[in-house]
């Protein structure tokens, strides 16, 4: 037991290294940005001095968990293991490779900069929002998901199809036709993955819907896996030529991105910490009333801003193609549409501020002494639903 504590230890260590290094590159990045400092790419704009740090705190985190994964007793890995293990390989290879200096350049440097902005959503940051909502939907309302075998269908269809769908960014660019065409097919296969997602996943939390009124967690993972579900098959409608005639180079795409990284990774990552604080800190949530009202703040905000974008974005796309009408009409046609983005953001912002003042006060103020299942699932309530 000492021996097992000592390396159990050892990797927590690890790990809080890498949480400080990756924070601090984090915030080296955001103000080498600011500052004018950047490397003029999109989704990589951090410069690559500091990018390799990020590397260094990433690494820190994949070390422990493949030690784990590796020196495990029994052969089993619940598929969020899979999802967890295959981010913290893959981001890394993507990290590394879009950012070697002096290496890419002219459309091969377009070519690497969407295989990376397409994969660190998919293979980094899908792995992680899905293998969270994997572990929280059933472990708050208490049932397993509907198939285990079908959860690993959707795990190796992502691996298989997402890695070349970024190149449906660069229809119509100076690029291999055949590169655009793979990716344009990968992207349609990635509904098999995604369909087998949604099947575990909705079947259990939809079914259960009790669960949905009871957590104030499980609201936040469960619309999140939803917005999973949207995000992916609206992404494989976009890569499809007719259709990405219109949406290229529009505000569409920019709603479809916010519509896959926060509609669905941040929302259930918000319901993770709210879900996972107070049994890690055993301090209760100072005003719970707070969390609905983040929730409802980010939902509308959310809804007001995507729904803005989107028909913008149409309207843009449609008035671009419009061969009488002059190239300042498309944007003049997106001001009302960017007026709605101003204001989803300012209520998703308002949100986030909450979500800030309850966690302060749960880490620095006086707070009452959790108690499991006090403000997820009533175990009196879970009991009467489990023919739900």
């Amino acid at each position: 037991m000492p021996t097992l504590f000592k390396v159990a230890l050892q990797k927590a260590r690890l790990a809080m290294i890498g949480a400080v290094v990756w924070n601090l590159a984090l915030l080296a990045g955001l103000l080498a940005m600011a500052g004018g400092w950047n490397d003029g790419l999109e989704w990589l704009e951090i410069p690559w001095q500091i990018d390799i740090f990020l590397a260094i705190g990433g690494a820190c985190f994949a070390i422990p968990l493949l030690y784990t994964a590796a020196a495990r007793k029994v052969s089993h890995i619940y598929v969020t293991g899979w999802y967890y293990m295959a981010a913290l390989v893959w981001f890394p290879m993507l990290f590394i490779l879009a950012n070697l200096p002096g290496v890419h350049s002219g459309a091969q440097q377009a070519t690497t900069n969407w295989w990376f902005a397409h994969n660190v959503l998919g293979m980094w940051l899908t792995p992680l929002g899905l293998g969270a909502a994997y572990y929280f939907i059933p472990k708050i309302i208490g049932k397993p998901i509907y198939s285990y075998r079908l959860s690993l269908l959707g795990f190796w269809a992502l691996a298989l199809f997402y890695s070349q769908v970024g190149m449906h960014h660069l229809i119509g660019g100076p690029v291999p036709t055949w590169v655009v065409s793979l990716s344009v097919v990968q992207s349609v296969m990635m509904v098999i993955s995604v369909i087998a997602v949604a099947i575990n996943q909705h079947t259990l939390s939809l079914g259960n819907l009790w669960a949905w009124k009871e957590s104030l967690p499980l609201r936040f993972v469960a619309l999140g896996a939803i917005m999973y579900t949207l995000a992916s098959l609206q992404g494989s409608l976009e890569a499809v030529r007719a259709f990405n005639t219109i949406t290229h180079f529009t505000h569409y795409t920019v709603a479809h991105a916010h519509l896959g990284v926060y509609g669905f990774v941040a929302m259930v990552l918000f319901g993770g910490v709210y879900y996972m604080l107070p049994r890690i800190t055993g301090r209760a949530w100072p005003m719970p009333w707070a969390i609905s009202l983040h929730f409802w703040l980010v939902v509308a905000g959310f809804a007001v801003y995507f729904i803005s974008l989107t028909i913008g974005g149409w309207l843009q796309g449609m008035a671009m193609l419009d061969a009488s009408k002059d190239w300042l009409e498309s944007m003049e046609v997106t001001i009302p549409y960017l007026t709605g983005r101003s204001l989803g953001g300012t209520l998703m912002t308002l949100g986030h501020l909450v979500f800030a003042a309850n966690l302060a006060v749960l880490f620095f103020g006086r707070t009452q002494a959790f108690e499991e299942d006090a403000d997820d699932v009533s175990p009196s309530v879970a009991a009467q639903s489990q023919g739900a």
